[in-house]
């Protein structure tokens, strides 16, 4: 069966929530863009907040500036259910806290996707190289896969040559829909990812 591939986007959803203080409370919250293992950085007593100036629905999945997948219970059983948690994803469990400042009632965690898969097709794909580091990208604004390099088991990766960019194969986008889940922004690859 041919399978089509998808880059995580932002909702822009006024009404729903966001959180946007991991920088100010996790020091190295950087290696979240790399696909590096994290629990030892981010304990599960670590405290996020919900913006001020966001909306008061929640979602599934919030939106965030940090490129980072925050998560309800409910993904996170679709992630099992398809066997990815573990090897392929680290859930990172930490306590969101209302505008107040309370422990809100839903429980979410971080999916820190951990598969980087060197599959970025440099000639179909635009990109921006960062300024002084040529072999880094500073940005991709059009993703085109190199599909005969992804392994079959590759639901939910990052792209190796930039990892800050998460992949994510239409069936396991079929299983979040199926199950309802909202807050989910997703771009067909190969078409224009916005600023």
């Amino acid at each position: 069966m041919p399978y089509t591939y998808y880059t995580f986007g932002h909702a822009f959803d006024s009404r729903a929530v966001k959180v946007v203080d991991l920088p100010d409370k996790v020091e190295d919250y950087f290696y979240l863009s790399d696909g590096v293992p994290m629990a030892s950085y981010l304990p599960p007593t670590t405290e996020l907040s919900l913006y001020e100036e966001a909306g008061d629905m929640f979602t599934d999945f919030i939106d965030n500036p940090d490129c980072v997948l925050y998560v309800s219970q409910r993904v996170r059983e679709v992630l099992a259910s398809r066997g990815l948690v573990g090897e392929a994803v680290e859930l990172l469990p930490f306590v969101l806290l209302d505008k107040r400042g309370r422990r809100v009632r839903e429980s979410y965690a971080i999916a820190n996707p951990l598969v980087s898969v060197p599959c970025l097709d440099f000639e179909r794909s635009k990109y921006r190289r960062r300024v002084g580091r040529a072999n880094e990208l500073a940005e991709v604004n059009r993703l085109h896969l190199r599909e005969d390099s992804l392994p079959d088991d590759a639901q939910l990766f990052r792209v190796a040559e930039y990892t800050e960019m998460m992949v994510l194969r239409s069936d396991l986008l079929e299983a979040f829909q199926q199950a309802g889940l909202t807050g989910l922004a997703v771009h067909p690859v190969g078409t224009p990812i916005p600023g």
